[in-house]
This record gives structure tokens, C-alpha cells and sequence, in this order.
């Protein structure tokens, strides 16, 4: 208690020599360097005392103080100050927001975008609680600094923290240009993984709005892109995009519960896994003009309602007593005489079967006429051709040696240099 007190005491004090230092007079100038260290001093004591509203004032003076002495770098960074102990030990966010909102102005004179768009993100994080499109426009802000400045490729996490924002309240239309202008920054730099992850997302966001038929379209026009057509994000979209296509919600949760749908931001990932898969009708989509109402199930698609419509109970249906009449007359296919066609007479079933009968000897009549007899030579030509044309396609192959005169009949029918010994 005794610390805090002489704290206090000090901090009166440095207040007293800052305001000396301040005053005009007809013999010297304001000094407000030295004032602003005063001033800045007091803040500091203040806050050891815990006296935070005096704090507060005290570091609100030592930036206008800074400001006369164009010094806005200290300056933007005294207001600093003061919205932290407004925000974390007063509990006044919106005065925190714009203290933040103010240095980030300072910043920006003193040409440290990186700084003033800082500022503004903790300014949007400030106004969350209180007021989530004022939040929201100071992340946009912040997003736009970096992007005036050139220096987007620093401003990932600023432009993620913004669609997160968006995603949790629902603002998808939004959400979609943020990584529209995230995945233009991204398509700049060598990661294009992370490029991927951004069109995903796009996608998953549509799904989620309930626009599945945009959300094609923007496939097709994603998959124009060099290499995300092999990616394991294009993938995902097209399971999505073919659970939504078939209503197929299992189907849906399994694709959802992938590893690449767990990279992606957390609320983007949790937006993902509690999409449902609605049967009424989704803009434009297949519920709405291609099935007409129709359910696709197991590959078939069930029209259930015209079922039901169509479907009209008989009145005063009374059963018919069963009467047997007469078999029912049925026009069977009659076959006709088989053609008869000029075959070789069969062998006599007399005596021994053929491959048991002797090579030498004579054969019987009837065996010989069926071995020598030529079956071509009893065929009539077709219509279509002529006799010469049919002659000499189906004319006997010449024999290569003639069977001497007298010769009996043997194995071969054509005498060989090598049957000499057979016959």
C-alpha cells in the first residue's frame, strides 16, 4: 500500500514537470519532447499505482505530445499503451478499439504499414464481443493496408483471422471474396498447397450457402488450374461435390472426415463436418429441375411422391369365384421334314469296326464309293453366284499323284515314293 502510494506520488509529479514543459511563454517554446517523457513517466507510475484511468490520460497525452514534436511512431505506440490497459484493466473495448484505430493512423503517417495494420487487428479483435461488422470492417481495413502497401504475401494470418470471422457468422458470401483475394495472393508464391487448400475451402463455403450448382461451376473452373486437378484437395471437392449430386449423407460425413479437410482453418474444418445434406430442393441443384422430386437410391432413382399420387384404392371390390376353363391354345412352332442332303452311305455295322480291319486287302464296295465318293460334286451353286465362280471355289483340290490302275485300295488314296512297301 505504501508502494502504491509513493507511486502515485511520483506519478503527480512527473505530470506537474510535463505541463512546465508545455507552456508558451514570451521567452521559450513549448518543449514537448521533454514534456512527452514527463508525461510518459507519469503513465507508467500511474499504472504501478494502479490508478488506470490516470494512466490511460497520461499516455493519451504523451502521444499529443509526440505529435508536436512529429514524432508519430512514439506517439501511435503511447496510444498503444493506453488501449492495453483500457481493454485489459478498465474493460472498455471500444475505447481500446479506438485508441487502436487511431495509432494505426499515426503508424501509417510515420509509413509503417506493417504496424497501423496491426493496429487495426487488434482493434477488430477489441470490437468481437461488441459489434461483429464493425470487427469485421477493421479486418477488411487491415487486409487493404497490406494490400496497397505490396506486401500481401505478409498478411496470411490476417486474411485467415478475417475469413474465420466471416465463417462464424455465417457471412459466406463475404467469406468467398476474402479467399478470393487469399488465393490470389497465394497463386503468386511457390506453395501452391496451400494455394489448393484455399479453393477447397471456396468450395466447402458454397456447399455450406447451399448453392451446390455455383459451387460446380467453380470446380470446372478450379480445375483449370495448373496441378490442383492431381491434389488431394481436388479430390475432396469432387466426393462433396458427388455426395451432393446423389444425397448421399454417409458418403458426405466420410469425405468430410478426410485428413485434408482437417489442414484446412478450424472454422472453415468445423463448417465442413456439420454440413447437411438437405432432400428439398437447393438452388438450381438436382433436387430442383433434373430429378423433380425423385430420390436416387441404390442407383435408381424412386419417384416415392408420384406413387403415392397416382395410387387409387379400387371402391367396392368384391372377389370373383375361381372358374377352370379350358387350357389356353398356344400357337407352338411345328417342325417340318428334315431336309434330306446327299450324304455318303455309312459303313455296314457287319463285322469288325474299321479301325480294327486290316490296312492290306481289299475293302468292301460300300466303304470304298464312301471314302471316294466327292460330296462337292452333288452341291447346287447358290443363287447369287454363277456356275464358274462356284466351280472354282469348290472344285477338288487336284490330287498330286494319280493312283496307278489296278491298284488296291490302301491307307493313303494317293500312291507315295514312301508307300512303295505298303502296296
Amino acid at each position: 500500500m505504501a508502494l502504491e502510494e509513493a507511486r502515485l506520488k511520483d506519478a503527480i509529479k512527473y505530470m506537474q514537470d510535463a505541463d512546465k514543459h508545455t507552456v508558451k511563454s514570451f521567452f521559450k517554446k513549448p518543449d514537448w519532447d521533454i514534456a512527452a517523457q514527463y508525461y510518459e513517466k507519469a503513465a507508467q507510475s500511474f499504472k504501478a499505482a494502479k490508478s488506470y484511468e490516470q494512466s490511460v490520460q497520461a499516455f493519451v497525452k504523451t502521444s499529443e505530445a509526440m505529435i508536436n514534436a512529429t514524432s508519430m511512431f512514439m506517439a501511435g505506440r503511447a496510444l498503444e499503451n493506453g488501449g492495453n490497459i483500457a481493454l485489459q484493466n478498465l474493460g472498455q473495448p471500444e475505447r481500446a478499439a479506438d485508441m487502436y484505430k487511431r495509432a494505426s493512423e499515426l503508424f501509417m503517417q510515420n509509413m509503417t504499414p506493417d504496424r497501423a495494420a496491426e493496429m487495426l487487428e487488434k482493434s477488430a479483435k477489441a470490437m468481437e464481443p461488441i459489434s461483429v461488422d464493425a470487427a469485421i470492417d477493421l479486418y477488411i481495413g487491415a487486409c487493404n493496408i497490406y494490400e496497397n502497401e505490396d506486401r500481401a504475401k505478409y498478411a496470411t494470418d490476417t486474411y485467415k483471422r478475417t475469413i474465420g470471422l466471416l465463417v462464424k457468422h455465417k457471412r459466406f458470401e463475404k467469406a468467398i471474396e476474402i479467399l478470393q483475394r487469399l488465393g490470389n495472393v497465394q497463386n503468386e508464391t511457390i506453395n501452391k498447397s496451400a494455394y489448393y487448400k484455399t479453393l477447397l475451402s471456396i468450395i466447402i463455403i458454397q456447399l455450406a450457402a447451399g448453392d451446390e450448382v455455383d459451387a460446380g461451376k467453380r470446380f470446372q473452373s478450379f480445375c483449370m488450374v495448373e496441378g490442383f486437378v492431381r491434389s488431394e484437395e481436388s479430390a475432396v471437392a469432387h466426393a462433396m461435390l458427388d455426395a451432393f449430386e446423389h444425397r448421399d449423407q454417409n458418403y458426405y460425413n466420410q469425405t468430410a472426415a478426410r485428413q485434408h479437410v482437417g489442414f484446412l482453418d478450424n472454422e472453415i474444418a468445423r463448417l465442413a463436418r456439420n454440413i447437411v445434406i438437405s432432400n428439398d430442393l437447393i438452388s438450381g441443384g438436382p433436387g430442383a429441375g433434373g430429378f423433380n422430386g425423385q430420390q436416387f437410391q441404390g442407383g435408381q432413382l424412386n419417384d416415392h411422391n408420384n406413387q403415392h399420387q397416382n395410387f387409387q384404392p379400387q371402391q367396392n371390390f368384391q372377389p370373383q369365384p375361381y372358374q377352370q376353363g379350358p387350357p389356353p391354345q398356344h400357337d407352338f412352332y411345328q417342325p417340318g421334314p428334315e431336309p434330306q442332303y446327299n450324304q455318303p452311305p455309312r459303313p455296314s455295322s457287319n463285322g469288325p469296326p474299321p479301325h480294327a480291319r486290316p490296312l492290306s486287302g481289299e475293302r468292301e464296295e460300300a466303304d470304298w464309293q464312301a471314302l471316294t465318293q466327292n460330296p462337292a460334286a452333288n452341291r447346287t451353286p447358290p443363287p447369287h453366284q454363277n456356275q464358274g465362280q462356284y466351280q472354282r471355289h469348290h472344285s477338288p483340290a487336284p490330287p498330286q499323284q494319280q493312283r496307278q490302275q489296278g491298284a488296291p485300295p490302301s491307307r493313303n488314296y494317293y500312291e507315295d515314293d514312301g508307300d512303295d512297301g505298303l502296296l
